[in-house]
């Protein structure tokens, strides 16, 4: 048995590379085979404040705003605690791999369980992510498997991926941002917390989600590669006009790279297919009876990254842009309720200063997400705004002070602030502190 450091290519806890002391996984060799186990624990004590009555991303008169960072279950108290796993959940990654006839062949299984009670006990159903309100006696947490793919390939050839794991789009901002190991923008505070926190999800970026994918990798060229590959195409989490992913083609994505001696600059990109409901609506926001149909949209999306290191300094600038593709989440509040589609665009800044053992941090983000001509003539057109007023949120901005402390080689103390704000496109808004100290152990 030996020690190495956890390749980038490994799974969901590589992503603390650069933010927390670098990991290790356990390998374990057996004639021409090696098995690895890598992962992390962690913890957080969140306390957050915000507009008493702020309401979530799914209601109220500030849709898609401070998503979920305050009252779930309406307007309970404007000050709320929770004990948490933060943006990266508690993970256990095994990995097995072994080289036959000239090719590198691996496999490897993400189990990424929360520590709160979130197992849909009270028959809500939905990702662990999304159902909160299930904190009851005699609960349990659940267990979101993100990762199960396999890989093959050598120096020559370049390399396959073919399995659930990570996509391309916003991949590079997320593995980035500093608030991995910490929390960043809380969520769902008041009930059961979310399985994790938003970090900059939504605030300067959108999730990259874990996507059922098959993609090919070209050789490294000098520092430069390119991906491309095809995935699953996914319903929408909020637009009524997109109801199923029945498609004939699936989605694409890739991926331009270049690294060199502490830096990188990558562009990713990502489209897909959705169906879409192509309807009239009356001047009093009513369907139009009879003029329904399905029409097919293609959504898009790139994003611009770099990063570079200079000394103790370590700079992050990302920026994307999307036509239907939404914010915070793939195909959240993509189209509006004729079925047009609705572009957003942001960024994330950040500045990190690594001193011993001692890691300081500031990232600002924001995300915006423009009306249709559709929204701006029919505010009322989604039920959940009040008469004469555009609910839909325009902007979402966030600025987290960060300090991370390598206690050990592999236990890192984290305490941030964040500040987050939403405005809607009828100029109000809402917004939330939230101070957070916690525990990173990684393996």
């Amino acid at each position: 048995m030996r020690l190495r450091k956890l390749a980038l290519s490994a799974a969901g806890s590589l992503a603390l590379i650069g933010t927390v002391p670098a990991a290790h996984a356990i390998d374990m060799e057996a004639g021409d085979w090696t098995f690895s186990v890598n992962g992390n624990v962690n913890a957080n004590y969140v306390y957050t404040s915000c507009d008493s009555g702020s309401p979530i991303s799914f209601g109220g008169s500030l849709a898609g705003g401070v998503v979920g960072a305050c009252n779930i279950n309406g307007p309970i108290d404007d000050n709320v605690s929770s004990v948490r796993t933060g943006l990266l959940p508690a993970a256990l990654v095994f990995g097995a791999s072994t080289q036959q006839n000239g090719w590198d062949i691996s496999g490897t299984f993400g189990l990424y369980p929360g520590i709160v009670t979130n197992d849909n006990a009270n028959g809500t159903g939905g990702s662990p992510n999304l159902a909160p309100g299930n904190n009851v006696a005699l609960g349990s947490t659940s267990l979101d498997i993100r990762q199960v793919f396999l890989e093959f390939g050598n120096s020559e050839f370049g390399t396959v991926k073919a399995g659930r794991d990570f996509g391309l789009f916003g991949y590079d901002a997320i593995i980035n941002d500093m608030t991995i190991p910490a929390v960043g923008v809380a969520t769902n505070a008041v009930g059961s917390p979310a399985n994790t926190t938003l970090g900059s999800i939504g605030f300067g970026y959108i999730y990259t989600d874990t996507l059922s994918q098959i993609n090919y990798t070209t050789p490294d060229m000098g520092g430069f590669t390119a991906t491309a590959g095809v995935f699953q195409t996914i319903d929408s989490l909020s637009s009524p006009s997109t109801v199923g992913v029945g498609e004939s083609l699936p989605g694409f994505h890739g991926q331009l790279r270049y690294e060199w001696d502490g830096a990188f600059v990558s562009m990713n990109a990502v489209t897909l297919e959705v169906n879409g409901n192509d309807i009239d609506i009356d001047n009093d926001g009513a369907l139009e009876p009879g003029t329904q149909v399905i029409d097919d949209e293609r959504v898009y999306g790139v994003d611009l990254n770099y990063k570079q290191s200079l000394g103790a300094l370590d700079f992050l600038l990302s920026g994307y842009y999307t036509e239907g593709l939404g914010s915070v989440a793939y195909l959240f509040d993509a189209f509006d309720a004729e079925g047009n589609k609705r572009d957003s665009y942001g960024g994330l800044a950040q500045v990190t200063y690594t001193a011993g053992k001692n890691k300081f941090g500031l990232n600002y983000g924001i995300s915006y997400l423009d009306t249709t001509e559709f929204d701006e003539a029919n505010p009322t057109a989604d039920g959940v705004c009040d008469a004469g007023a555009v609910c839909l949120f325009e902007s979402n901005q966030k600025v987290t002070a960060g300090y991370y402390y390598s206690f050990t080689p592999n236990l890192t103390l984290t305490a941030e602030y964040s500040y987050a704000e939403s405005q809607n496109h009828a100029g109000d808004e809402y917004d939330a502190n939230n101070v957070n100290v916690g525990a990173f152990f990684s393996f």
